[in-house]
């Protein structure tokens, strides 16, 4: 699909690009070719993660997470194309109780359809018309692992406050079949991560 594409930004594995879709405007990720990984193994992962990320969008979009609309998938050019979201990075915003609150719903929901997401922090969050949008689902995952599900807590945990972690907590226990399991894990995990940093000091 050849279409007149603006670069709005790289990260590690995948460019991101924005284009107009069906008079739409979408953003599309295309997958970056790994030099140190032989060419047959490179297209094989890169297309398998294209592919899985592609069926996690239209999971959760279905399942009524506030993500990208997924638009179209091309393996062959390791692309997904979905929506464009406007708004704020939750890491540049004045973060309010709410927005734990809803973060918290909507990580719940994720979880509840068997993925998670892999790198759930405020850089991959967006506030838009009072809405919490969840974003990048290139590390994301389908498991109901609850070790792998308390992790992407503690991975939130890490990038905001304590006091908002209580009221993201809060939410996502109460929306989260087996929540109270979950947080006690993520205890357990970041528990193990002192020690070990203890240890090499």
């Amino acid at each position: 699909m050849k279409l007149q594409v603006k670069l709005t930004g790289e990260g590690a594995e995948a460019k991101i690009y924005k284009t107009t879709l069906l008079g739409e405007e979408v953003l599309v990720k295309k997958r970056i070719k790994k030099n140190y990984r032989v060419a047959s193994l490179d297209e094989k992962i890169r297309k398998e993660r294209t592919k899985k990320e592609a069926r996690i969008l239209s999971k959760l979009f279905t399942a009524g997470v506030n993500c990208p609309e997924l638009k179209f998938c091309d393996a062959s050019e390791f692309s997904v194309y979905f929506t464009f979201i406007k708004g704020g990075l939750a890491r540049n915003c004045k973060l309010e109780k709410n927005f734990f609150r809803k973060a918290g719903e909507q990580l719940a929901l994720i979880h509840e359809q068997g993925v998670v997401h892999g790198d759930f922090t405020t850089s991959n969050l967006i506030i838009s018309k009072n809405k919490v949008y969840v974003i990048d689902f290139g590390l994301s995952d389908f498991s109901s692992l609850i070790e792998e599900q308390a992790t992407d807590l503690l991975l939130f945990k890490k990038s905001v406050s304590l006091a908002g972690f209580k009221t993201f907590a809060e939410a996502y226990v109460k929306n989260k079949k087996n929540g109270l399991n979950i947080l006690s894990k993520m205890s357990e995990i970041e528990k193990r991560g002192r020690y070990v940093v203890r240890r090499m000091f």
